[in-house]
């Protein structure tokens, strides 16, 4: 609370300070055409203090009062000064018109990259494109605290996260949204999910987000949500090379104390290598005459968790050769560590509310993200260049999760549960892409693109005790040989994908747009993937097992074998390993044509899907040397697209598009393995013989981009998911899920998109207001899922909202710029608030209610100090009102029951990097 109010109190001081100034304003002309120049430099004469035109030739920088000379200069252009009178608190406009400079024309040549990191080139392209798109890029994420991938995303209107699930686009869940890398797709690291979790990739290694929400013809058709196209950051300007260290305390974790089982040296860093290793056959050797004990311990160990430490360096760099080719390089290295403590409830009830489960839980979770990006650029010339781009991302979460309490089928109201699980994610993405130009004027273009990724995720030595209570004499509960287990999973992917596409301009060459008024292109896309899954569990079998200490088990266990108590046998079932194969072949065509130049265009195509599906796997009841069955899906899928763009003036657009997209089953659907998350709960067994669904799309928005980085945007959406996935219960004892094609869905809304400086809308002349930012987006929902009479499940509610489909979704930022010692210290403040309305999280069966995640907010505050040119000092504050994450569940008579419930703790981070 303490450095909250110091923050409050540093924003107080610098809004007085501003107040002391006034602000110089206007726009750079050239003389001859009228248009606006981007990046010229407008500055008082003799000093540094100024500022460069954006996008709209605009430019705007705080000066002392009094009488200044003003001058604007750029490459081609003859300088030009002016005297302007600042007075305090107003704003004074001046406009320049820069004329040509031949002689310097003549001898000079302007070659550059364009900015694909800032807000405002990202708003332009956005405003140019023919399709409808958002963006996010680097100089964003980094002003708004972003880390990641996924919280970047959690910014981009009508995108949500759903613990446990990954994102939700416009209620649409992991199985109706993609991911791409560089326009190459990218496997999952987690079993349980399609799309990778874009947690992984560190925000240090993108250049910016590009989200699709509407299909195209070069986007692959498996999506109804979006399309995340992750664009990594390649070459710079100019050589840099920076590092970075920071700090970040948790109110519920530091110095407090935490359990874990540190089994490995490594694992600190997020590396098991062979610290927790299966013995051959699951089973500990005879040593002599006894029984041989894990290398690991059954006990968890006590710390006091520290303050969690990230760093991270980068740099690269460009070579010229000759007068337009050159080698460039930018490389990174990231590493970061979270301690979590959660505390709350987990219960589970019956149709008619009587609890069956109703834990206190405990989870200790400390996790790691470790990155490295090398990616090189050969440019041959301004018409050919090449990119090979290599990252590797490690991360690993061990957790300690301990529930108490009742539960119904052990017959025990003191039952203690502990499960230690140790997961390591890794992928490794190497990419070759090419982009050539032919012909005059670049009529022919040609870009491929070839990679492999590789993920593996990781399992071992997960470990589980049940007793009888808390403390130094109870029980350990062996009623069952498979709930006090040790268990290790292994699962590896391999995907090949290539692409390959020829856009030929079409008719003249119109030099004042610099495009022709038609293209033709024609694509290839083609990726395919092995999976193989292994697991293997032993149990701990016998009686007597009586007085042990819940939190020191290891020696006693160890005892107990020795003597013939408990003994160790293997799980022996058929279903421990399974194979799984996906391969697509995509052809497309599309077409763009200037109905109306300047004014009305349109994109329109079709793709074309050949898929294959294949599973080799056994059924749990099946014999242990049963052949293994096999399952194969083909498909052919016509998918069409049109988007239509009209726009109204340079600085807003009308867009309408519709398509036609599929939904391809994930590959943990189609895996017929069952997985229990904790004793007693859930189980997820997936189904081999799900088949695409169908989904029908259609948008229309209306954008205005009035100044640079800024925009007012609204748009309404419909879909039609014809035979959706959805996860549905089973029939069965106990809590057993599966995957069905189930019938249809529909989803429409409403999203609004607001970006705005406040002195352009309350027009003040307010130094303060002039850098000011305030942004909003913002979704209303509707959903509707039925569920086909032929489809056999025991949910209670066939016909429900979709699961994770808010009703509402808002994001909200304000934002603040300030200049400290005469511009040798430049601050940014950045306040977000973001929440969201109940959803849906699962489906209630047997006459039980639905279950929904509860509403809540979340804040955080960003400060980032520019320190002169090098040094960088942030100070974050996040998760600020530290919710309670709640779900309830619904009963007959307005009854309602709470089924989970958590807090994540408030986060303060402090961090310095330094470019050199």
């Amino acid at each position: 609370m303490k450095n909250l109010i110091f923050l409050i109190l540093l924003t107080s001081i610098g809004l007085t300070s501003w107040a002391q100034k006034g602000t110089i304003s206007g726009t750079v002309y050239d003389a001859e055409t009228g248009e606006e120049i981007i990046g010229a430099s407008v500055i008082i004469n003799g000093t540094t203090t100024g500022a460069s035109t954006d996008i709209f030739g605009k430019f705007s920088f705080p000066a002392n009062q009094g009488e200044h000379e003003i001058l604007a200069t750029f490459i081609g252009y003859k300088a030009t000064a002016q005297t302007v009178l600042v007075k305090e608190g107003q704003t004074s406009t001046i406009q320049f018109s820069l004329g040509i400079d031949a002689q310097e024309l003549d001898a000079v040549e302007i070659v550059g990259k364009a900015n694909k990191e800032s807000s405002e080139a990202l708003m332009v392209e956005r405003k140019n494109s023919d399709v409808m798109i958002q963006s996010i890029g680097a100089e964003e994420m980094s002003v708004k605290g972003i880390s990641d991938v996924e919280g970047a995303m959690t910014q981009i209107s009508g995108v949500s996260k759903v613990s446990g699930k990954g994102l939700f686009v416009r209620g649409l869940g992991d199985r109706y949204n993609n991911a791409t890398m560089n326009g190459l797709p990218i496997p999952s690291t987690n079993p349980d999910l399609k799309m990778i979790p874009l947690s992984i990739f560190p925000s240090d290694l993108v250049k910016n987000i590009s989200v699709s929400k509407t299909a195209s013809p070069e986007l692959y058709g498996d999506f109804s949500g979006a399309n995340v196209d992750i664009i990594l950051k390649d070459y710079p300007d100019e050589p840099f090379f920076t590092f970075g260290v920071s700090g970040t305390y948790n109110s519920q974790a530091t110095f407090q104390d935490f359990k874990t089982h540190a089994d490995g040296q490594f694992e600190g860093l997020g590396f098991n290598g062979n610290a927790r290793p299966m013995p051959p056959g699951g089973v500990p050797p005879t040593i002599g005459n006894e029984v041989g004990t894990y290398e690991t311990s059954w006990s968890p160990s006590t710390v006091k968790a520290p303050v969690a430490i990230n760093f991270n360096t980068s740099g690269g760099k460009f070579w010229n050769i000759g007068s337009e080719g050159g080698i460039g390089f930018v490389a990174s290295l990231a590493h970061n560590n979270k301690y979590e403590h959660r505390s709350g409830k987990l219960a589970a009830y019956n149709a008619q509310a009587s609890p069956t489960v109703d834990y206190e839980r405990d989870q200790w979770i400390y996790s790691t993200n470790t990155s490295a990006l090398a990616n090189l650029t050969f440019k041959i010339n301004n018409r050919h260049k090449f990119n090979i781009n290599n990252i590797l991302v490690n991360e690993s979460f061990n957790t300690v999760d301990e529930n108490y309490g009742y539960h119904r089928d052990f017959d025990q109201n003191n039952l203690l549960v502990r499960r230690n699980t140790y997961i390591q994610n890794t992928i490794w993405v190497a990419q070759f892409t090419g982009d050539h130009s032919f012909l005059e004027n670049n009529r022919l273009n040609f870009n491929w693109g070839v990679s492999r990724s590789e993920t593996s995720s990781q399992e071992p030595d997960r470990k589980q005790l049940l007793f009888t209570g808390k403390g130094e004499n109870v029980n350990l509960f062996t009623l069952n040989p498979v709930d006090n287990h040790r268990y290790w999973g292994d699962m590896g992917e391999v995907e090949y994908a290539a692409k390959g596409e020829v856009k030929y301009g079409l008719g003249a060459f119109d030099r004042d747009s610099d495009k022709y008024r038609s293209n033709l292109r024609l694509g290839y896309q083609g990726k395919v993937k092995t999976r193989e899954f292994n697991w293997y569990q032993t149990g701990l079998y016998g009686s007597g097992a009586n007085g042990i200490d819940s939190e020191n088990p290891n020696d006693q266990i160890n005892k107990w074998l020795q003597d013939g108590t408990l003994e160790h046998r293997p799980y022996r079932v058929a279903d421990t390993y399974f194979k799984a194969e996906m391969e697509v072949h995509s052809f497309y065509t599309g077409y763009d044509y200037d109905i109306i130049p300047n004014r009305l265009k349109m994109n329109v195509g079709i793709r074309t899907e050949v898929g294959r599906q294949y599973v080799k796997y056994r059924l749990r009841e099946d014999a242990l040397d049963a052949p293994f069955r096999e399952n194969v899906y083909n498909s052919t899928e016509f998918l069409p697209s049109a988007n239509f763009k009209y726009t109204i003036n340079e600085q807003s657009n009308m867009r309408f598009a519709a398509s036609k997209t599929i939904t391809r089953p994930g590959m943990r659907e189609i895996i017929p393995f069952e997985y229990q998350s904790v004793a007693g709960g859930e189980s997820i067994i997936g189904n081999p013989n799900l088949r695409n669904a169908e989904n029908y799309n259609l948008d229309l928005k209306y954008e205005i981009f009035p100044n640079s980085g800024e925009i007012f945007a609204i748009g309404a959406f419909g879909k039609l998911l014809d035979n959706p996935i959805e996860r549905v219960t089973k029939a069965a004892a106990g809590n057993l899920y599966t995957y069905e094609n189930v019938g249809e869905a529909v989803v429409a809304g409403i999203e609004l998109e607001f970006q705005k400086k406040l002195d352009n809308v309350f027009n003040t002349g307010s130094t303060v207001l002039q850098n000011t930012t305030f942004g909003i987006n913002g979704t209303l929902m509707y959903s509707r899922m039925k569920i086909g009479d032929d489809v056999s499940t025991v949910v209670t509610n066939r016909e429900r909202a979709l699961q994770g489909a808010s009703p509402y979704i808002l994001n909200t930022n304000i934002g603040y710029n300030q200049e400290w010692l005469n511009g040798d210290i430049n601050s940014s403040f950045m306040l977000n608030y973001t929440t969201f309305g109940d959803r849906l999280y699962a489906s209630g069966s047997y006459g039980a209610g639905d279950i929904y995640e509860k509403s809540f907010g979340t804040l955080d505050l960003i400060i980032r100090n520019k320190i002169k040119k090098n040094l960088s000092l942030n100070i974050s504050a996040k998760n600020l009102l530290n919710p309670s994450i709640e779900r309830y569940q619904e009963f007959d008579g307005g009854i309602t029951k709470p089924i989970s419930s958590y807090k994540r703790g408030m986060e303060i981070g402090i961090g310095l990097s330094y470019t050199f």
